[in-house]
C-alpha cells in the first residue's frame, strides 16, 4: 500500500476532493477523473453524482465536466476561522513576494504529508510552481523544518521515515541538520540535478501518488540527493548552483511549527549579503504570523538524535 493512502470505499471521496483541491482553477470529465484517480466509470459516476447533488462539485451543463463546487466555499470559510494563521501568512507572503520577487508558500504537515496551504508570487526559476492543494511526503529531508522543533521521539520517527538506500552517513547528516536547523532558525537546500528531478517528479497529479511505482521512483530520488541538495550547513556550500529554498517555522501557542514558510524561485547567484537579507525578511514574516495568531516559540535547545550526533564528532557550524 502507498504511503499515505486511505483504506476503505470512503477514502475515494477523499482522493477525488484532494485531486480536484490541487487542480483548482480546472475542470475533468467524468473519464479523465476515472482514469487519473484508478475508480471504473460505475464507482466514479456514482460519487460525482452525489457529491454533485450536494453542491461539492460544479457540473458543467454542456461540457459536462465536474469541478470544486460552491459549498467547499462555506467549508473553506469555516476553516480558515479555524486556522487564522493561515489568512495572516497569505497576507505576509503576499508582501515579501512582492518585495523580494520570488515565490514564497505555507505548508502543514497532515497526516504523513506534507499540505501546501497558500502561495505567493513568481519564482525567477525555472523550477515547477507549488500550487495550493499540492501534497508532499513527509519523509527526510521534506519538511525538515517541522522535524526540527519535534520532540526527541518525533524526530527519530522521522528519520526512520528516509528511504531504505540512505547509508549511516546520509542519516546522521539528516540528524545534524535538524540540530542545525533549530539553532540557526531556518532550513535551507542547495540546487542541484537531483535536487530539480524531485521537485519536477513530486509535481506529479495527485492521482498517480496512488502507485506504488510513484513511491519507489520517489524513495530513489530521495537516495540519488547529495547531502548538500538535502540541507545546506552553511552558506557557503551553496556553490555555483545557488540555494533552491528558505524555510522558516511559524508556530502555535503550544509551541509546536504549525506551518513552514518558504521562498523559492531564488535568483541565481546570491551573494551572502542578498541571502542574509532574504532570510531576515522571511523570518520577521514568520514572526509576524507567529505574535498575531498567539504563538510561542520553544526555547532553543537542540534535539537529543542531534545531540548525540555532535557529541560523536560531526564537525560544528
Amino acid at each position: 500500500m502507498a504511503q499515505g493512502d486511505i483504506s476503505g470505499p470512503n477514502s475515494r471521496v477523499v482522493e477525488v476532493m484532494n485531486f480536484l483541491a490541487a487542480h483548482p482553477t480546472e475542470s475533468f470529465t467524468l473519464s479523465e477523473l476515472a482514469a487519473r484517480l484508478g475508480l471504473s466509470i460505475g464507482s466514479a459516476h456514482r460519487l460525482l453524482t452525489t457529491l454533485a447533488e450536494a453542491r461539492y462539485l460544479s457540473r458543467h451543463p454542456r461540457h459536462k465536466t465536474y469541478s470544486l463546487g460552491m459549498a467547499l466555499v462555506a467549508l473553506g470559510q469555516a476553516a480558515l476561522a479555524q486556522h487564522r494563521d493561515i489568512d495572516v501568512a497569505r497576507r505576509e507572503m503576499a508582501r515579501l513576494s512582492s518585495e523580494l520577487g520570488v515565490q514564497c508558500h505555507a505548508c502543514a504537515v497532515v497526516g504523513d504529508e506534507l499540505l501546501f496551504l497558500a502561495s505567493e508570487g513568481t519564482p525567477q526559476s525555472y523550477e515547477p510552481v507549488n500550487r495550493v492543494g499540492d501534497r508532499r511526503p513527509y519523509m527526510p529531508p521534506l519538511g525538515m523544518v517541522h522535524a526540527a522543533w519535534a520532540d526527541p521521539d518525533e524526530q527519530e520517527d522521522y528519520i526512520e521515515r528516509a528511504p531504505a538506500a540512505l547509508n549511516e552517513t546520509v542519516r546522521a547528516h539528516i540528524a545534524r541538520s535538524l540540530e542545525v536547523i533549530r539553532r540557526r532558525g531556518y532550513a535551507m537546500s542547495g540546487t542541484g540535478p537531483a535536487f530539480r528531478a524531485l521537485r519536477h517528479f513530486t509535481a506529479a497529479p495527485v492521482g498517480h501518488q496512488k502507485d506504488e511505482a510513484y513511491w519507489a521512483g520517489l524513495r530513489q530520488l530521495i537516495a540519488d540527493l547529495s547531502e548538500r541538495e538535502m540541507q545546506l550547513l552553511d552558506f557557503g556550500e551553496a556553490g555555483r548552483d545557488g540555494i533552491s529554498f528558505i524555510t522558516v517555522p511559524v508556530f502555535s501557542p503550544g509551541g509546536r511549527v504549525s506551518l513552514e514558510l518558504s521562498l523559492s524561485g531564488l535568483p541565481p547567484q546570491l551573494t551572502r549579503s542578498e541571502f542574509e537579507r532574504h532570510v531576515e525578511r522571511l523570518r520577521a514574516a514568520a514572526a509576524v504570523v507567529t505574535g498575531e495568531t498567539h504563538g510561542r516559540e520553544p526555547p532553543p535547545v537542540a534535539g537529543a538524535i542531534a545531540a548525540s550526533h555532535v557529541a560523536a564528532g560531526m564537525p560544528h557550524v
